[in-house]
């Protein structure tokens, strides 16, 4: 199964390439790009729309990775709107078993709740 979204890697200067607004205060210099506050703010910020939506998400960390993904159009268009900046990607369901701290939505069982 795919599943699309966007993906922030949060150890790739390149991600100060597609969001340079929030990198104007970040010293590159003697910070690693994960304690950028403003990266994570709006990190932060558009995943909590999305997961006041939705449940139908995968989302969470793969090592420096920050992800969002679903196989929903609705909100595969909702992550699109709260993430303008960043292209959708386009991923495989089995390779995020590898999620750590992911709140899933699993696309393989109708009866999932969302654990809160």
């Amino acid at each position: 199964m795919q599943l699309q979204g966007i993906t922030i890697d949060f150890d790739d200067r390149k991600t100060c390439g597609l969001l340079p607004e929030l990198c104007l205060n970040w010293d590159e210099k003697f910070e690693a790009l994960e304690d950028n506050v403003d990266l994570i703010s709006y990190w932060e910020t558009n995943l909590k729309k999305i997961t006041d939506s939705t449940n139908k998400i995968v989302a969470g960390n793969i090592d420096a990775k920050s992800i969002v993904y679903s196989a929903d159009e609705e909100v595969i268009a909702l992550i699109k709107d709260s993430f303008k900046e960043i292209n959708l990607k386009t991923i495989d369901y089995n390779d995020i078993m590898k999620c750590d701290h992911c709140l899933t939505h699993d696309y393989l069982d109708e009866n999932f709740k969302k654990n809160k």
